[in-house]
């Protein structure tokens, strides 16, 4: 019988106890301390009465506590639901509801903005100490330790019982809670144990909070010994501290969005500051494109293998791909793979069965990692998971809207979207949701989202088109700060362009081809507004800097933003700029002056003048 993740855990526990389990910013713990802190709560959360399958919203912050919190979850049979803290308060609401969730694990401070609204049952929230001990909220039913002793569920979670929910974005301008049954969950983990390492391995906790891939780098790295490195969650975006993290603990396996490790090679490799600690890359969330950087930095650790891994999250990881040879010859698009062991792929035109190699058509799957669908969502879960006829009668399938073409040697690459879905530094984003939230501004009367990159190798960047309403004056910054309202920061359109009206194709619908098109930089030189994210922190004044370095600063922003930068006043994350984004200019400043300029000094002071100011006096020192 295949052992699932709880077994591998206790297994570690039993084996190693006294070896590091965490080692955060906050603290650290060994296996025997997570241990007993995690059934500590899991024992709060059967004396509240979760049973199998209930669905436990954890709203924690990046550390010790948020590590204790999921396994506690998942060893009292409960179903994890990660949430960001940094969600604002309604869209934490919707996901409250939409989850399901009987029971909320969060902080005390949290606890007094925890947000129920409206809802047919509303969740009981349990605050965690640092401890990991748990009592009731203020205002709740008394102490967790108050209330009856534990009484054991009347069965074990099964294979098909929930193990976790993760949230992808809407087309109805709704976050979409999707259903992961545990045999999901062992099979990915087992699967990646398998084809990357089962020896214990020091893996950083980089994911987002509440995503899939969060789920796997946790729980691989726990269930075979490992040690996982956690940073704070306002350090996470800092990849020159990413990259310290790589190399000062000893980083042996990073699960990493391929932009982000673009971006990391970049960095590596200009600074001559190599992680050679890895072992295990494994890029997952978007397509992966192999740059010049990217073969130079693992050319440079000749130890270190990178996995390609594609899925949805309805199944999480579905096909995987080791690149094999020298780095000087991978190609830039690496295929997707083959199925992970439990899964099948299967591709599909409209009106024709599985296609020959060589074909192209889009991508169904099937098999042990499919979701049950998404909750409180019947019609939609009926409409993309679907039994399709195979050779051995009807198969329940997943339909992808990816496109794939399969080569002579039977793997899988991918050729694009079917629909106008998008990915934003590996987040997947419906601009419909978008569009939705930018439309309730009473300003707005249409608004069209579209996905757009300054060059064909930069990052790609959310524009939001929007026509005013009659009478009423947009204001690009007001409409950023209304979508921060109710978005995740990776949903916030980084450029707002105002137009008259928005194009049509010939049938009258937008032509989001042309939108594309208008988000360069004579339709943004202005900039956008920006979002209130972005760290307070007073920084040096602009001063001057020689004219010389001030233009090759700006030219430098301008390639990275595809923006004109005129004066010294402007400001990078106003103009639409992103952590990943600064990591491109911060190496470009290293490569044409020969200066180091920290991340953490950029943001203080983000403008151009202070940035050029930084530079020139390191240049003439």
């Amino acid at each position: 019988m295949q052992s699932t993740v709880v077994g591998l855990i206790a297994e570690q526990v039993r084996q190693r106890p006294d070896d590091r389990a965490m080692l955060s910013f906050d603290g650290e713990l060994t296996y025997t301390e997570l241990h007993t802190r995690a059934n500590r709560v899991a024992d709060c959360l059967l004396r509240a009465g979760l049973a199998p399958g209930d669905a436990v919203l954890v709203r924690l912050p990046r550390g010790l506590a948020l590590g204790v919190a999921v396994l506690a979850v998942l060893r009292a049979d409960g179903a994890m639901c990660v949430v960001d803290t940094g969600y604002p308060r309604d869209r934490v609401r919707r996901m409250s509801q939409r989850s399901g969730a009987r029971f909320v694990l969060t902080t005390r401070d949290l606890a007094t903005d925890q947000v129920t609204g409206p809802s047919a049952q509303t969740p009981r929230v349990l605050v965690m100490d640092e401890d990991g001990g748990v009592t009731t909220a203020a205002g709740g039913e008394g102490a967790a330790g108050d209330t009856p002793p534990a009484v054991a569920p009347s069965r074990e979670a099964g294979a098909e019982d929930i193990g976790y929910v993760v949230f992808t974005s809407g087309s109805t301008g709704e976050p979409k809670a999707i259903s992961m049954p545990r045999r999901a969950l062992d099979n990915i983990i087992g699967w990646t144990l398998r084809t990357t390492s089962a020896e214990p391995l020091r893996t950083l906790m980089y994911a987002p909070l509440g995503f899939d891939v969060f789920v796997q780098e946790v729980f691989t790295t726990w269930s075979s010994g490992g040690c996982l490195v956690v940073p704070a969650e306002e350090r996470r975006g800092d990849l020159t501290h990413i990259l310290d993290l790589l190399v000062e603990q000893r980083i042996e396996r990073l699960f990493v969005p391929p932009v982000a490790l673009a971006r990391l090679a970049d960095l590596a490799c200009a600074f001559d500051r190599l992680p050679t600690s890895l072992v295990h890359v494994a890029a997952a969330g978007e397509a992966l494109h192999i740059t010049d950087q990217v073969r130079e930095f693992f050319r440079r650790i000749p130890g270190c293998r990178l996995h390609n891994h594609y899925g949805p999250s309805e199944t999480h990881v579905a096909l995987g791909h080791t690149l094999t040879g020298p780095p000087r010859t991978w190609p830039d698009r690496p295929a997707i793979g083959v199925p992970v062991s439990g899964m099948q792929a299967h591709v599909r035109l409209p009106d024709a069965p599985e296609e020959p190699a060589g074909a192209k058509g889009e991508l169904w799957l099937s098999g042990v990692g499919l979701a049950h669908g998404y909750r409180g969502q019947e019609e939609l879960t009926a409409e993309r998971f679907r039994p399709l006829p195979t050779d051995d009668g009807p198969v329940r399938m997943y339909r992808t809207g990816d496109l794939v073409e399969r080569d002579d040697d039977g793997l899988l690459h991918f050729a694009g979207r079917l629909d106008d879905q998008v990915k934003i530094r590996g987040y997947r984003v419906e601009p419909a949701e978008v569009e939705t939230v930018i439309r309730r501004h009473p300003a707005v009367r249409e608004c069209a989202v579209v996905a757009w990159a300054p060059q064909p190798d930069s990052e790609r960047q959310l524009v939001a088109h929007v026509v005013g309403a009659p009478g009423q004056p947009v204001e690009p910054h007001d409409l950023r700060a209304h979508a921060a309202g109710e978005l995740p920061h990776y949903m916030v359109p980084q450029r707002i362009v105002v137009a008259e009206t928005l194009p049509l194709s010939p049938n009258g619908k937008v032509d989001r081809r042309r939108l594309a098109a208008l988000g360069g930089p004579a339709a943004t030189a202005a900039p956008a507004g920006s979002v209130p994210v972005r760290p307070s922190v007073a920084g040096p004044g602009d001063g001057s800097a020689g004219e010389g370095v001030r233009a090759g600063v700006a030219a430098i922003w301008a390639s990275v933003l595809g923006a004109d930068v005129s004066t010294p006043e402007a400001d990078f994350l106003e103009m639409g700029g992103t952590s990943l984004a600064a990591a491109v200019v911060i190496t470009r400043v290293h490569a044409q002056f020969k200066v180091k300029v920290e991340m953490n000094e950029f943001f203080r002071a983000p403008t151009l003048g202070a940035l050029s100011a930084l530079v020139a006096e390191r240049v003439t020192v």
